[in-house]
């Protein structure tokens, strides 16, 4: 019988895996005089590592100011991050084409999305993939296919499976499967823009050129899930941003979005079907909407990203991830790296397991077997080729 008094979250409570923690430095988590590398950014939210000053005194300045407001309130800080983030993801400088609902999660980010979507269209289902994983609120947790989704009743009976780019790259399974449903009403597809902890599975350019235009020819709306691959983790601000004129309906952000340090998210919709919204009630509201110290957080995100130090530092880094991905595509105990920007799974012919990595003091994402490797997107040079060198011992030892 577990004698914690709180939960271990996705796993059985007697057989909890437990990591203490008595500090952080800037990249890494420490206990009883030991240290960890941090290469998994916590859960893909630390991508400004641990002990980040300036958004840190960000959040401390608003705190001194007011910590709290109504979701009503209207004020500054509120009103630039949100015109921010949208001009982030517009496609064009000088027009906003995109709205902002904040959140406090990611699984509320996808939760607003699917209820806007189905009640924009006046159509039920969603397209989702078997491979996925979009939150845990009933709804999010609807057109999630990995094994979190099992034992739940949630709204599953109303999303529809699809293959993934990787199984159907040309996506003629898909829209076989959209034929088939098209008269229950589909109202959306939901996507991980880039998968993250189940295999970083980067779809090419031409599977989204068709994505986009089965979206456009059976009208159905295009939610891009960015929890994980947003905020510069994939190099661009959005992960959608890697694929040429695609632009996606709803976007939902979150983790990273604040460097992990305030819980909040982000929907971003689209001003051509958000305009609903302006003689029709939107139905969707959180208490602490648009917290002004998870906005501080936010804005300090935002103001990290456009200093040239930030962007010299995440090239710096991403070629050293290249170089290693490169490198460890001829190794004999690798199957397949999969990689982009500063997120990359090593996939082994024998499966790891986390205290493979633990014994070498590094903190990384092990996910059926395979590693996920995203580390602060400003980890120092020289503390990021150590822990990929790390990585390399533990394959070494493996032959």
């Amino acid at each position: 019988m577990s004698t914690s008094p709180f939960f271990f979250t996705w796993t059985a409570q007697d057989s909890a895996f437990k990591l203490p923690l008595d500090s952080v430095d800037d990249f890494s988590l420490c206990s009883e005089g030991r240290s960890l590398i941090d290469m998994s950014s916590l859960s893909y939210q630390a991508s400004f590592g641990l002990k980040n000053k300036a958004i840190i005194k960000a959040m401390s300045k608003q705190m001194m100011a007011f910590s709290l407001a109504s979701p009503k309130n209207i004020f500054k800080l509120k009103e630039k991050v949100a015109h921010d983030l949208a001009m982030l993801a517009s496609a064009k400088e000088s027009k906003r084409e995109y709205r902002v609902f904040f959140t406090q999660s990611g699984s509320e980010s996808i939760e607003n999305a699917l209820k806007m979507a189905r009640q924009i269209s006046a159509k039920r289902y969603v397209l989702c993939q078997q491979n996925s994983y979009h939150g845990s609120s009933l709804g999010a947790l609807s057109v999630t296919g990995d094994w979190r989704n099992k034992n739940h009743l949630s709204l599953s009976h109303y999303s529809i499976r699809i293959p993934g780019p990787t199984e159907d790259p040309e996506a003629k399974e898909l829209e076989a499967i959209i034929v088939k449903n098209q008269k229950k009403g589909i109202a959306a597809i939901c996507l991980e823009t880039i998968t993250g902890g189940n295999g970083v599975i980067i779809p090419s350019a031409k599977w989204y050129v068709r994505i986009k235009k089965l979206c456009k020819q059976y009208d159905i709306l295009l939610i891009l899930d960015e929890v994980v691959c947003g905020a510069h983790r994939t190099g661009p601000f959005f992960g959608f941003q890697n694929y040429k004129n695609l632009k996606p309906d709803f976007i939902c952000l979150a983790k990273a979005l604040t460097g992990g340090y305030f819980p909040l998210g982000a929907t971003l919709v689209s001003e051509e079907i958000a305009g609903y919204y302006d003689k029709n009630t939107l139905s969707c509201g959180l208490t602490n909407y648009a917290h002004p110290i998870g906005l501080a957080a936010l804005a300090a995100v935002l103001k990290i990203s456009e200093q040239t130090s930030f962007q010299k530092k995440l090239e710096r880094n991403i070629h050293t991830m290249e170089l290693f991905a490169k490198k460890m595509q001829e190794h004999k105990s690798v199957e397949q790296i999969r990689r982009i920007g500063m997120l990359m799974a090593i996939v082994p012919k024998r499966s790891f397991k986390l205290v493979d990595f633990l014994e070498k003091d590094l903190f990384v994402a092990v996910q059926n077997g395979s590693a996920i490797v995203a580390p602060s997107l400003v980890i120092q040079s020289a503390l990021l080729k150590k822990g990929l060198k790390k990585v390399t011992q533990i394959l070494e030892e493996r032959e």
